[in-house]
């Protein structure tokens, strides 16, 4: 699905969301916004309300359930446990809503994609089978930045080293990608922070994180969301303010604003890049691997965009795997 509208620069949309804020504000009195209602292919549209950051859905029960927030994670590994689910020592809540491969059994490779909550649960929003085992088990996560010193990302902190690349930069209310080593002994290595683009917050809504599952025309679902159909109001862009199409598996930045009818409009989706340090090129990124910290233990052997390499290098890492 192509954007329908020029592309509009992101240092642009305040001031363009300010302007929507505006008329959501004047509504009842005649004002026409330009943001866009979520909609659903239901015959009832599903209840969608924001609450502390993130979307949530009203499932039959009634009761709310968060299905897109500001931290999103990624993580490919051995599954250790169905019940509960639970990979290199990873336990992940499941909702109905969660996509689950069928067959999977303890000891299978997995890839887990779902949403970390405030009070510090993983729910999974899909896990599937993983084709390739990657070089060192790792987690990516999508979030905001709450603190620099100490660094932490929407609640979670980060332990930080002199062997973590930093993107220069980065400051609070950015929206960064984080890229963490798991070792042996089950604590966490953060290999780099890279700012996603001056993504921060705007004033009366929400900049939330989500992975698009499907596209059939302008219609998109979200990991957990109703279908949901997006008009020719809405802009669509990639993280550099170009014109962009949504595809499956992307992960977006979605500007949503509440509205009084606990439903929620959809100003802006922002499609963000695998790593800001890895240009897509013909559709793939070309990739080195590495073996991080050789001289501790043996290594890790790390699979990383060729444009990061001259950066592990200068940290002590070597060319090709571990030996």
């Amino acid at each position: 699905m192509k954007k329908n509208r020029p592309a509009i620069r992101w240092q642009l949309v305040a001031g363009y969301l300010g302007i929507v804020i505006a008329l959501m504000a004047c509504a009842t009195i005649g004002g026409t916004p330009v943001t866009v209602t979520v909609t659903t292919t239901a015959t009832e549209p599903a209840l969608m309300q924001l609450e502390n950051g993130a979307v949530e859905v009203r499932e039959e029960s009634g009761n709310w359930v968060p299905v897109g927030g500001e931290t999103t994670f990624e993580i490919v590994g051995v599954l250790e446990s169905t019940d509960p689910w639970m990979v290199t020592g990873n336990t992940f809540a499941t909702r109905e809503w969660t996509e689950i491969d069928e067959g999977l059994e303890a000891g299978d490779l997995v890839r887990v994609k779902g949403l970390i909550l405030d009070d510090a649960t993983w729910q999974a929003a899909s896990i599937e089978r993983a084709d390739e085992e990657p070089a060192s088990p790792t987690i990516v996560l999508v979030g905001k930045v709450t603190s620099i010193d100490p660094w932490m990302v929407n609640g979670i902190t980060l332990n930080i080293t002199s062997d973590t690349l930093i993107n220069e930069g980065i400051t609070t209310d950015m929206i960064v990608r984080v890229e963490i080593l798991l070792l042996e002994d089950g604590t966490w290595e953060v290999l780099s922070i890279a700012s996603l683009g001056n993504f921060t917050d705007v004033p009366g809504c929400a900049t939330i994180t989500a992975r698009v599952m499907s596209v059939n025309g302008n219609e998109i679902q979200l990991a957990g969301w109703p279908v949901i159909t997006i008009g020719e109001q809405v802009v669509i862009e990639n993280d550099a303010g170009g014109e962009a199409t949504l595809s499956p598996d992307q992960m977006i930045l979605v500007v949503v604003c509440a509205t009084r009818d606990d439903q929620i409009r959809i100003t802006h989706i922002i499609i963000l890049s695998p790593n800001v340090d890895e240009p897509p090129a013909d559709g793939g990124t070309e990739k080195q691997l590495v073996c991080h910290k050789p001289d501790k233990n043996g290594g890790h052997t790390l699979s990383i965009a060729s444009s990061a390499v001259p950066a592990h290098l200068g940290h002590g890492d070597t060319l090709g795997a571990c030996p």
